[in-house]
């Protein structure tokens, strides 16, 4: 008389996720709102992560959809051989991935240095060529960030990285600090559900009982975890969502199960 349906999203098939869950739910007259992976490595275009792979450092990453409001986030970034992955670059996919199914154009930017703005960044280099002008841009550059992702970003601008502080023209510091602050990041897409550690998307909420997690269409029917509509911006929230919907779906399958032993 009473089905709980707890049989996860579409990330991660080797666990057994193959989104067979969401197809009995679609069966049963529920809305499925489109599915996409989360929390999922980001794959970029070009050569310029390669030689990076493995160095880590704090960043932020603004995504942009055309006519929307920009996305600012900030967290660790992960450096590695096919693109980007860490805290940051995963809540990212998220926002990248959505925005790619729905047809809008997206952008995806990257603040080597998120505590400073263009001028803020002009600025720093300024004062370390005032402070040591003999010394050289990738060492001034190396004490805002890890010195190979220094002389990666001055070797992509075609700026020697040994010039000193002093000889550095204007130009060239303002294309400094440009890259520094917005940096476009190329990306071709995601690792996808085998490397995804949620699914977004999934049972849409609304036609969900928030206090017990009953089916608003199909009495008897319980849901729980990541088939439904909800996706955290890290590993941790969503195993929380799961363990969380769980205790408020036995809560809710328990009342109801009282509820019938009354009735007889």
């Amino acid at each position: 008389r009473r089905v709980v349906l707890a049989a996860g999203g579409l990330s991660l098939p080797k666990s057994g996720s193959d989104g067979g869950g969401l197809a009995l739910a679609a069966a049963l007259g529920h809305r499925i709102v489109p599915t996409t992976p989360a929390l999922a490595p980001l794959v970029l275009g070009g050569t310029f992560h390669r030689p990076l792979a493995g160095v880590s450092h704090e960043a932020a990453l603004s995504v942009t959809v055309a006519g929307r409001r920009p996305v600012r986030l900030r967290g660790s970034l992960l450096w590695t051989h096919f693109g980007v992955s860490g805290p940051l670059a995963l809540d990212a996919s998220r926002h990248w991935h959505r925005a790619t199914l729905e047809g809008g154009r997206v952008g995806v930017h990257l603040s080597f240095v998120p505590d400073l703005d263009f001028a803020g960044a002009e600025r720093r280099l300024l004062d370390a060529s005032a402070a040591r002008p003999s010394a050289t841009l990738r060492g001034a550059l190396a004490e805002l960030l890890p010195a190979a992702v220094a002389g990666g970003l001055l070797e992509s601008l075609g700026i020697d990285s040994g010039v000193r502080l002093a000889h550095l023209s204007r130009e060239d510091r303002r294309r400094v600090a440009a890259a520094l602050v917005s940096w476009e990041l190329p990306i071709t897409g995601s690792r996808g559900y085998n490397y995804a550690e949620a699914t977004a998307g999934g049972v849409a909420l609304d036609e969900v009982d928030r206090g017990t997690m009953a089916s608003k269409r199909c009495e008897g029917l319980f849901f729980a975890g990541e088939m439904l509509d909800v996706d955290g911006r890290l590993g941790g929230f969503n195993f929380q969502w799961a363990w969380s919907s769980a205790f408020v779906a036995a809560r809710g399958l328990a009342q109801s199960m009282r509820g019938d032993a009354r009735d007889e």
